[in-house]
């Protein structure tokens, strides 16, 4: 059994790299192999449209990263691409060579799900009696749609529906589990795991504004955590940028920083 710890950083990193463009790949409407990653695309807007896990096995190559403007290009997208402190020096140095800029940094945080350790629901407090988390039935999808991505909704303003579309994807992958927060019955927020072989990862989780402050996102966190748990896994991860609620409930929760995850995009002057 190889918990998160067992695991050193490097390994860690690329294992995550590697499950995050296998992930996007499957539910992106194209997608083409690169460089040992994958480019993606959907709508225009849509955050599938991007490139990960490149140089992660070595140097990256001119016409490599010629075929990944061309393919956004194409579609009449600016490029995106991501890196990480694994992947080789040529990624980056490629990127900029092509007037790529840095646009955005999350860090990877990871937790070890094998220690054992009180039920993961109950270390933050007792749950209110008027909180629910479950799976959402079948004709609870839509509505599970609009509160977990309603966090979201302010950055996808240039495609409407790509959003819902591809979230609809995610939720019918089959490595993927969707939760769903009631409050007295009334769905208020949500969020997703993915699991894949000893690995689960934490993604797209948000709660309606007016029901934030009420621990609903870490106990979404905590549910899905035991539930990746049960299903066998060894480590979790959840990525996050810097000084959000995200991160300062995944640090309580005994999650920590394994790597930063950078995103590029190409100017377009």
């Amino acid at each position: 059994m190889v918990g998160a710890m067992e695991h050193s950083q490097k390994e860690m990193s690329i294992l995550e790299e590697r499950r995050m463009a296998l992930s996007i790949s499957e539910v992106a409407l194209e997608s083409e192999a690169i460089a040992g990653g994958w480019m993606c695309y959907s709508r225009p807007g849509c955050w599938s449209n991007q490139a990960n896990a490149m140089g992660l096995d070595g140097p990256v190559t001119d016409d490599e990263l010629n075929r990944l403007v061309d393919f956004y290009r194409t579609r009449g997208a600016n490029p995106r691409a991501s890196a990480c402190p694994s992947a080789h020096t040529s990624v980056v140095k490629g990127l900029e060579s092509r007037n790529f800029e840095l646009c955005e940094i999350q860090t990877v945080l990871a937790r070890d799900l094998t220690i054992p350790a009180a039920p993961l629901t109950k270390p933050w407090g007792a749950a209110d009696q008027r909180l629910e988390i479950r799976e959402p039935l079948p004709e609870e999808v839509g509505v599970f749609i609009e509160v977990s991505t309603s966090g979201f909704m302010e950055h996808d303003r240039k495609s409407p529906g790509a959003l819902a579309e591809i979230t609809l994807r995610v939720v019918e992958h089959p490595r993927c589990t969707p939760f769903l927060a009631l409050w007295d019955g009334v769905p208020v927020g949500g969020g997703l795991l993915e699991t894949l072989d000893e690995q689960a990862c934490l993604i797209g989780t948000s709660v309606l504004p007016e029901y934030r402050g009420r621990g609903i996102q870490t106990s979404l966190m905590a549910h899905r955590m035991e539930f990746a748990a049960e299903a066998g896994a060894k480590w979790i991860t959840v990525s996050s940028l810097t000084g959000i609620a995200t991160e300062r409930n995944a640090r309580r929760m005994g999650f920590s920083p394994i790597f930063a995850h950078a995103t590029f995009i190409q100017r377009t002057d």
